[in-house]
């Protein structure tokens, strides 16, 4: 009985004491990490990652010693011991994979305020973002799906099997998750619209705002403010519309008159198009005309054609506005009367 007692406190001696060291050495990489951080300019980047960098670090030191000293305690018959070089590879992992997820959102903000990324325009800034984001994450998928495999026993040639299996997969019915990854992954090289776009599919009679650009799926948010998702396949077969690169928005105005104001017709047409050319909402680079263009079962028939001088939706309304304002008045001035109530195809 002597010597099993013995044992067990030499045991449970060297167990507090390997406990005791990584408690120490975690508090070490803290303070280093903090001192080291101090030295550094402030709001620089080495800075902001050394001070994130430091939870994970010393917390994935302090729980290996913890997981160490436990099974220290367990008879060796019951559940083996990891091996030192598996214990420091798990270690590692864990803590560059929570590194790396604790210190995406430094990275992202740095990025940003790069002079080469804050030079880019809005869409292809938020872009760039949005793929950096999504790499950072599918790093961190593949390191951890890496570690489990390894901790799992799978070999490489048993990887390398699995990758035969999962080639001929392609051909059933694996082929639309890859072409929809694919094709995730060209939304993001060629960027037909990004995160806040507005676009349109005609052949689906789509339309909405985006919302997330997936690897698989692409969120939308329609008028109706319902949620639709799209496999990104079907942005490489489709046409798609980005409203949001519009650069000059047309506005065709169809009004119709009396037939008794055939005589008013020419002096309404040389005013109308006396305003559009001063309005400074219109493009002056683009045609801006006014004209009889025929004569409808109800009377002459006007047409107002221009083009905004910017692609935003609300100045568009507002001159759209302010055309049939004018032309309400104009009409009124002498002495003409709309039949039918004008027509706008914005």
């Amino acid at each position: 009985m002597a010597p099993l007692v013995s044992s067990f406190l030499k045991l449970e001696h060297f167990s507090l004491g390997l406990l005791l060291q990584a408690i120490l050495l975690a508090a070490s990489v803290w303070v280093g990490l903090s001192l080291l951080a101090s030295r550094l300019r402030a709001n620089s980047l080495p800075r902001a990652l050394l001070l994130r960098a430091r939870l994970s670090l010393a917390t994935t030191l302090l729980l290996g010693g913890l997981v160490l000293w436990l099974l220290r305690l367990l008879p060796a018959a019951e559940l083996p011991l990891p091996s030192a070089p598996q214990l420091r590879q798990l270690l590692l992992v864990l803590a560059l994979v929570w590194t790396l997820a604790r210190c995406k959102g430094s990275l992202l903000q740095w990025a940003g305020s790069a002079p080469g990324v804050a030079q880019l325009q809005g869409r292809e800034r938020l872009a760039l973002l949005d793929l950096l984001d999504k790499l950072i994450g599918l790093l961190i998928v593949l390191l951890l799906g890496w570690q489990l495999l390894r901790l799992l026993g799978v070999s490489a040639g048993v990887l390398l099997t699995a990758g035969g299996f999962g080639a001929a997969a392609l051909g059933f019915g694996a082929r639309t998750i890859v072409e929809n990854g694919l094709s995730g992954l060209g939304l993001y090289l060629n960027r037909p619209f990004v995160v806040g776009d507005a676009i349109r599919l005609p052949a689906q009679q789509l339309q909405g705002e985006v919302e997330e650009i997936g690897w698989f799926y692409t969120r939308l948010r329609d008028p109706e403010r319902q949620m639709v998702y799209i496999p990104n396949g079907t942005f490489t077969s489709q046409a798609v519309q980005n409203l949001a690169q519009i650069d000059r928005r047309r506005l065709q105005l169809d009004v119709t008159l009396r037939p008794q104001d055939r005589g008013a017709i020419e002096a309404i047409l040389a005013e109308l198009q006396a305003f559009v050319a001063a309005d400074p909402g219109v493009d002056p680079l683009l045609p801006a005309r006014v004209h009889l263009v025929g004569y409808g079962d109800n009377g002459p028939l006007l047409r107002l054609l221009c083009h905004g001088a910017a692609g935003d939706l609300a100045a568009a309304l507002d001159l759209q506005q302010r055309l049939l304002l004018e032309i309400g008045a104009v009409v009124e001035r002498h002495g003409a009367a709309i039949a039918v109530h004008p027509r706008s195809l914005a």
